[in-house]
């Protein structure tokens, strides 16, 4: 057997097994898809749909271009990357998994920014959002609203040191980064007319693209909710934990916590659902919700992996940042929580309790963050433009 074909049994032998345990444990399987269905559905579809069409739209309008020459002076010199990876970077904090790395494919798909470029910017672009992290996190499942702010401020800094190192990835291969602040009406107007697409179907073509994209997410959530579920039901778990009990040094009374660590590696909600009922100490189990939002779990990086398949965008780079990333979160919580002085989890509560979004009121509220957002970032680059030409006026 050569070695090479080593990866295409495996992966056989491990969907055979995939497919044996639907087969074998019926009502299991059907009940976890049935889970990462409604999640998909009431959660995910309308907190994303609004972004992926937004994006590809103003993507074609030649709008990211204009303020991609706005902000390329600036993301240059701290990141190493075009103007344009300020566009994706606040579309990724806005909306979370995995808009950033979609408008990143974009811009690699229409030739926007080189390989290094893009290498560079989706290491920066890839985090969870606001909604995500206080809604679903702190309030929802950890019941401890006040902790929003470390795990919010843990996970944008993660983000942003990781965008850091990746400055340096190829640093000598030559880059259009450097390239001075030009108009960015003129460089609007010229992607515009490269374009060459009708506004009406520039309109149909992001609609497509985006269901077709949140369908996709869609089915990596249910196949990851059934192997979530499949790793319990036949005992998969038990043997994992009595594997890790045979090493020297290590002693797992509770099987729960090496389910809650399997499977937040799976899928980050499944994971911190399952953390936080567990009696760990809080900053402890602070540290490592933080790191399955960093990391985001196989689920969001295969996501990724599908969005990405098309360009030339190395995955192998991108998941072992997404790794450091998860790292450097779970690292800034403790940090933060012991330098700043933060409460990580008071006895009271500043927030009004949880109360779950209908399907309209979670497009809403989506539609809410890209338009705040939006508008930010617009009334920023105006600002920067403003004092970029009467800088240039003086001179």
């Amino acid at each position: 057997m050569s070695r090479k074909n080593i990866p295409v049994y495996t992966n056989a032998l491990i969907f055979v097994f995939i497919v044996s345990s639907i087969i074998i444990f019926p009502e299991e399987t059907f009940k976890a898809s049935l889970e990462g269905l409604n999640l998909w559905f009431n959660v995910v579809c309308p907190a994303l749909l609004p972004f992926f069409i937004c994006a590809e739209i103003l993507i074609g309008l030649g709008v990211v271009s204009f303020l991609g020459s706005i902000f390329r002076p600036l993301m240059s010199i701290i990141f190493n990357i075009p103007g344009e990876g300020a566009f994706a970077f606040v579309m990724s904090i806005a909306s979370g998994y995995p808009v950033g790395a979609k408008i990143i494919a974009s811009f690699r798909s229409n030739n926007q920014c080189t390989k290094v470029e893009a290498q560079r910017m989706i290491s920066l672009c890839s985090t969870s959002g606001p909604l995500f992290i206080i809604g679903a996190v702190s309030v929802g499942m950890l019941k401890k609203p006040e902790i929003a702010p470390l795990l919010l401020l843990s996970h944008y800094l993660s983000a942003i040191s990781c965008g850091l190192i990746m400055k340096f990835y190829k640093k000598s291969e030559k880059s259009k980064v450097n390239t001075p602040i030009g108009n960015p009406f003129k460089e609007m107007i010229k992607y515009r007319e490269k374009d060459n697409r009708s506004i009406g179907q520039l309109m149909g073509d992001s609609v497509k693209n985006g269901i077709s994209l949140v369908l996709l997410v869609g089915g990596y959530i249910i196949i990851f909710s059934v192997i979530s579920r499949i790793i319990r039901v036949t005992g998969l778990l038990t043997l994992i934990t009595n594997f890790i009990n045979l090493l020297p040094f290590i002693n797992i009374k509770d099987s729960r916590n090496v389910s809650m660590v399997i499977t937040g590696i799976l899928e980050v909600t499944n994971g911190i659902k399952e953390c936080a009922p567990l009696y760990l100490p809080d900053i402890v189990k602070a540290s490592i919700v933080s790191f399955f939002i960093g990391f985001g779990g196989l689920s969001i990086n295969a996501q990724v992996s599908g969005i990405i398949q098309n360009t030339d965008i190395s995955f192998f780079i991108y998941f072992m940042m997404k790794i450091l990333q998860g790292a450097f979160a779970s690292l800034y919580t403790l940090l933060l929580s012991k330098i700043a002085n933060l409460p990580v989890f008071n006895t009271y509560s500043l927030y009004p309790s949880y109360d779950p979004l209908s399907w309209h009121g979670t497009i809403a509220l989506s539609v809410k963050f890209l338009a705040t957002y939006l508008l930010f970032l617009f009334l920023l680059s105006i600002l920067v433009y403003i004092a970029t030409s009467i800088k240039a006026i003086k001179k």
